[in-house]
């Protein structure tokens, strides 16, 4: 990818009033604070499934729930900047 497109997205994100909301912080959200809360629902998986299955099994199985949480993860982040842009 050249460049200048790599500097015209990070403007267009920057520069939307879509996440003018967040105050600056919609970047953090969707680059460090949704990654730890998938991370933290996979350990939560483990640690509860830990007695019931054998290693391997408890970790393909925590790794299917967090995949299926990712979507949702997402739309909520979605719906509450939908639900911020509202408020103003």
């Amino acid at each position: 990818m050249p460049q200048s497109n790599e500097e015209d997205l990070v403007d267009k994100v920057i520069g939307n009033p879509a996440f003018d909301q967040l105050y600056g912080y919609h970047i953090f959200f969707r680059r460090a604070a949704i990654p730890i809360l998938l991370f933290l629902i996979g350990l939560l998986t483990y640690t509860l499934l830990d007695s019931f299955f054998s290693h391997q099994t408890n970790l393909t199985l925590s790794f299917i729930v967090v995949g299926l949480c990712l979507g949702p993860v997402l739309n909520i982040e979605r719906y509450l900047g939908v639900i911020m842009s509202q408020r103003k």
